[in-house]
């Protein structure tokens, strides 16, 4: 894991995102999979809203997914074992960028056939506590045809990548880096958060 961390502590300086794929382990990846069908058939997901918590409010035409909060049980051994690779990235860019980061929140994303989300960024108009977006897909025998792909952009709105959510695949990206979802043709299942400080933009 250091030499892993370390590349995507480099690429994040570097380029401002790093892919990873086998990311997790295939059990954890696995059963993290069906936790996320099983809460979803369940009913456990809310319409996505933009905005801050203080302002959101549901636009469908911006952004159509549905989403279901994570709260990190220390019973759910997949989901830590998510969690400890993820603080061990945080660790290793508080070391080497001083970001001082200290909270990671995060939810299961779901996107329907037919969804997407149209071009944005993380950070908030009025906070800069988000620094790093992390995005890992839990999405097996993703073809083309379904899209659902995650467009990154730099902050000149050129094309920086065209990433597909393939299974197992972890995403991570400055978070004022404009990006979208392409409209997907697939049910497509996701864990997405954050690595966030107290406002502050340090890159």
């Amino acid at each position: 894991m250091a030499y892993a961390t370390e590349n995507i502590v480099n690429e994040i300086y570097s380029h401002g995102f790093s892919v990873v794929d086998n990311f997790l382990g295939h059990q954890d990846y696995s059963q993290l999979l069906i936790q996320a069908q099983e809460r979803f058939a369940r009913g456990d997901f809310r319409p996505a809203k933009i905005g801050n918590i203080q302002h959101a409010m549901r636009h469908t035409t911006i952004r159509s997914d549905e989403l279901c909060w994570l709260d990190f049980e220390p019973s759910n051994l997949p989901l830590q074992a998510y969690l400890k690779t993820i603080t061990a990235i945080c660790n290793h860019l508080n070391e080497s960028l001083f970001l001082n980061l200290s909270e990671f929140e995060a939810h299961f994303a779901v996107y329907q056939p037919g969804t997407s989300y149209k071009k944005h960024v993380d950070q908030f108009k009025n906070t800069k506590n988000r620094l790093v977006s992390c995005v890992y897909y839990l999405n097996p025998d993703w073809q083309p045809a379904h899209g659902g792909e995650l467009t990154l952009y730099d902050r000149n709105e050129q094309i920086l990548a065209i990433i597909p959510p393939l299974h197992n695949r972890f995403v991570c990206f400055q978070s004022d880096l404009p990006h979208e979802v392409n409209t997907t043709q697939q049910m497509r299942y996701s864990i997405t958060g954050w690595l966030k400080t107290r406002p502050q933009d340090l890159f």
